[in-house]
């Protein structure tokens, strides 16, 4: 069984020869990882420019799922050492996050929506990189990330206390202000049609560590009716629908399965209790993630790492619906020992490698 039809199966609940995971990275701990390790940086060039750099590591971890970036490969410039324009218009400092970074302007500080100009979600260059890392994965679950979806997408334009604010203070704002992203998101799928992806992965944190960023119920009036609309689409043109979102949400859990979630990520389990939520949904929503990130990894001993992992692929084993996963990307503060035996662990073998 190939990676692709492990992931399909599973997240379907149904039986696979073993579960699938995905061994996800930020480029520092990669570089990091790839000099210690020895392994040389592969890369698929477009037009000149390396925009898919560490293949050989996604081989070594014998990964099941390849990633294709809904944006245009030149859509994001560094404007000034360390500070990035985005291409809905907002800068974001990388000086100490340099794969996220955090806004630092606010350009709907004046709410003037006649002001924004949403980029065109069918802009050529948005999928001029795919054929190459279609091509070079087609063995594995091809996910077409969304990022910054929706409200992630509307705080970053407005201010995250502003948009909260606005919830209360501004309902006619917010609601307009997030049916124009939401035109962009049913845009953008209907222009990723024309390619053999397997799903669509909407990035859209909704949590902290204890809870929801905002009322269940202003979560429910507010942003649930535009991702149900964007969900249906990406349902429509066969996709599976993959929710990205940090914290503890198990308040609108049931909701998301409602509006047509299948897969959820990324399953922290110092805020969920991975078995008990697993149990509790089995054959309805999918989990992706579940290796802590914040405790064992970074902390733990390659011993305590084995045990963590293969609990988690018990669980996996006994009901399906599990791809297994760090909890996030790996951040650059987990040993070396720990990765390798998070991968022994999972049992990637030569195999995988090749």
């Amino acid at each position: 069984m190939i990676e692709k039809q492990r992931v399909m199966r599973s997240i379907h609940f149904e039986k696979t020869d073993r579960p699938p995971w995905q061994i996800g990275y930020t480029s520092g701990l990669a570089e990091r990882v790839m000099k210690e390790l020895g392994l040389e940086a592969g890369h698929c060039d477009v037009r000149g420019k390396n925009i898919f750099r560490y293949v050989s590591l996604d081989d070594y971890f014998g990964n099941h799922i390849a990633f294709l970036r809904g944006r245009a490969t030149d859509s994001v410039r560094e404007v000034s050492p360390g500070l990035w324009r985005d291409e809905w218009g907002v800068l974001w400092d990388r000086r100490i996050d340099p794969d996220i970074g955090t806004p630092v302007n606010c350009v709907l500080e004046d709410m003037n929506l006649d002001a924004l100009v949403p980029p065109d979600p069918a802009d050529e260059k948005r999928f001029c990189h795919f054929p190459p890392i279609l091509k070079a994965n087609s063995h594995r679950y091809l996910l077409a990330k969304v990022s910054y979806s929706l409200f992630e997408r509307a705080w970053s334009l407005r201010g995250m206390e502003n948009l909260l604010m606005d919830f209360i203070l501004n309902p006619a704002f917010v609601r307009e202000l997030l049916e124009t992203i939401t035109e962009f998101n049913l845009g953008l799928i209907e222009a990723l049609g024309r390619f053999e992806v397997d799903g669509v992965i909407f990035g859209d944190d909704y949590g902290w560590q204890r809870g929801l960023l905002m009322n269940p119920d202003t979560w429910r009036e507010f942003l649930r009716p535009c991702l149900e609309r964007i969900y249906a689409r990406a349902h429509e043109q066969g996709y599976d629908v993959f929710i990205h979102s940090c914290g503890e949400i198990g308040a609108i859990l049931d909701d998301l399965v409602d509006i047509g979630v299948d897969v959820f990520n990324p399953f922290q389990p110092e805020v969920m209790d991975t078995e008990k939520v697993i149990e509790k949904y089995s054959g309805r929503l999918a989990f992706y993630g579940g290796i802590s990130i914040q405790k064992t990894l970074p902390f733990g001993t390659p011993e305590e790492v084995g045990r963590h992992v293969r609990k988690l692929l018990d669980l996996a084993a006994a009901h399906g619906g599990f791809i297994v996963s760090p909890s996030h990307d790996m951040p650059g503060d987990i040993p070396t020992e720990n990765i390798l035996a998070m991968r022994d662990a999972l049992g990637v073998t030569a195999d995988a490698e090749d």
